[in-house]
């Protein structure tokens, strides 16, 4: 019996005790048959760059989220992505994005037949992963429209992806990636939008928001944020060991693993 590779990962952010990725890279690697360690680096905006620097020199890889997705890049030799990096390969030092197909890979599974059925799509907010998720319907053919607090932030990020701003178009899918919701306000509500949709996707995950209850309510198809988390974690795990692995087993069975 060969004994398993080791990797070493981290995840760095700032506020996000809630976070299940120690738990979904365990699953991960029991299912690919690897071992990893997992360290949760919560650092305040004066402690990120020592703290990149740290994770660069000792890590095999690393994840990152809120809010500092796009500040990441200036300490990376190469960014292979227009928005921000949620994956850096330390040993490259390449920063890469797999909310998009994340994104999708999730909806694909939990919203099926949703390809067919949706010609639009609303991204709610501006931020890293809005453009993420904005891009990739835009490149699976969907007109997308996005709407945010701040106009000039909502008209960057569709002049970036080749979107539309939002003005009570109509749309099957709406998708929430904003914060609204993480503390129980309705985004729908905060936004000014009328439930109307055929599907409705929230990147929250640690629990269900009152924007998928209300969209449910009124007859939409609904999914959480865990779906994609999962689905990122294993395409970044991809990236940073360069082992070959069937996504969609191996989230069957990181799944039932969380399950249990």
């Amino acid at each position: 019996m060969t004994d398993k590779k080791h990797y070493k990962y981290a995840l760095v952010g700032n506020d996000i005790s809630y976070t299940r990725s120690p738990e979904i890279h365990k699953a991960i690697a029991d299912v690919i048959g690897i071992n990893v360690g997992f360290e949760v680096a919560d650092v305040p905006a004066d402690g990120f760059e020592r703290c990149v620097e740290r994770l660069i020199a000792t890590c095999d890889g690393f994840f990152v989220t809120k809010p500092y997705k796009l500040s990441v890049k200036r300490f990376l030799s190469e960014a292979r992505t227009g928005g921000g990096v949620n994956v850096v390969d330390c040993k490259s030092r390449v920063g890469y994005n797999t909310d998009g197909i994340g994104f999708i890979r999730a909806v694909d599974s939990n919203l099926t037949d949703w390809r067919n059925k949706v010609k639009s799509a609303l991204v709610l907010g501006s931020g890293g992963a809005a453009y993420s998720v904005a891009e990739a319907l835009v490149k699976a053919g969907k007109r997308v429209y996005v709407l945010n607090r701040t106009l000039m932030n909502a008209a960057k990020l569709c002049a970036a992806v080749g979107a539309e701003l939002y003005v009570n178009q109509p749309a099957e899918l709406v998708v929430n990636c904003t914060s609204l919701g993480a503390n129980g306000e309705d985004a729908l509500s905060a936004l000014c939008v009328l439930p109307d949709f055929e599907y409705a996707y929230d990147l929250a995950y640690v629990r269900r928001t009152a924007f998928l209850n209300r969209c449910e309510r009124t007859g939409a198809r609904v999914c959480d944020g865990l779906p994609m988390l999962v689905y990122q974690a294993i395409e970044g795990v991809k990236l940073i060991t360069n082992v070959d692995v069937d996504v969609e087993e191996v989230y069957k069975g990181v799944r039932e693993i969380l399950k249990n």
